[in-house]
């Protein structure tokens, strides 16, 4: 059928405007991706130095579409994440029930963020600090320590597998080990023998912009 030759001016007015409309998208999208790369390093440096930190822009496009269509997601996850088992004060002793609550609260969201994520090298750094958490609630639960201590074993090992280069996964591990040889022997230990938690840098060599 042969088109009608009125919708022929219509039709090439509504290729001009899909053609504005998509310059204009992308245009929002290029400001934005300066936006993320710009707050994320931002959000960064303001980590390291112990400050208050945010890693999400203001943004163009709705933020959930620009990160989804740049990909910056499980970066800024990964943070958040981090940043939350940090807050949860894994080296204070438990002392009120709110304390359980963000420590539960940090590892469901490492747990969740492991499973998530696709970066062998995050996942590692997650399973690193789950077994942080595992090895602190040993610490605090010393008729279970040998549960406790075998689940962060097997939480290191992840670790160590996904990113052999991981020095602090490896430190750990084999200090839970050690830990686990001593709980074996009836010896409940004497004095303080937390495992040292990763420090605060912790997976910046993984993250892209470091903390």
């Amino acid at each position: 059928m042969k088109t009608p030759s009125w919708l022929r001016p219509v039709g090439g007015a509504v290729a001009v405007a899909l053609l504005v409309i998509a310059s204009v998208v992308l245009v929002a999208l290029a400001a934005d991706v300066l936006r993320w790369d710009r707050r994320i390093d931002e959000g960064d440096t303001s980590y390291q130095a112990r400050t208050a930190a945010t890693w999400q822009p203001s943004t163009l496009l709705p933020r959930g579409v620009s990160s989804a269509l740049l990909g910056v997601g499980d970066d800024v996850e990964f943070r958040r994440v981090v940043d939350q088992f940090w807050k949860s004060e894994p080296r204070q002793p438990i002392q009120e029930f709110n304390d359980v609550t963000r420590r539960s609260a940090a590892e469901r969201n490492l747990a969740r963020a492991f499973d998530d994520d696709a970066s062998p090298q995050r996942r590692s750094v997650l399973a690193t600090l789950r077994a942080a958490l595992l090895l602190e609630e040993g610490r605090n639960t010393p008729t279970q320590r040998q549960v406790f201590v075998r689940r962060a074993i097997e939480q290191l090992k992840q670790a160590a597998t996904l990113d052999p280069g991981s020095e602090t996964a490896m430190y750990d591990l084999e200090l839970a080990l050690k830990l686990l040889r001593a709980s074996g022997s009836g010896v409940a230990g004497s004095g303080d023998t937390r495992a040292p938690l990763p420090a605060p840098g912790a997976g910046s060599a993984t993250s892209g912009g470091g903390f």
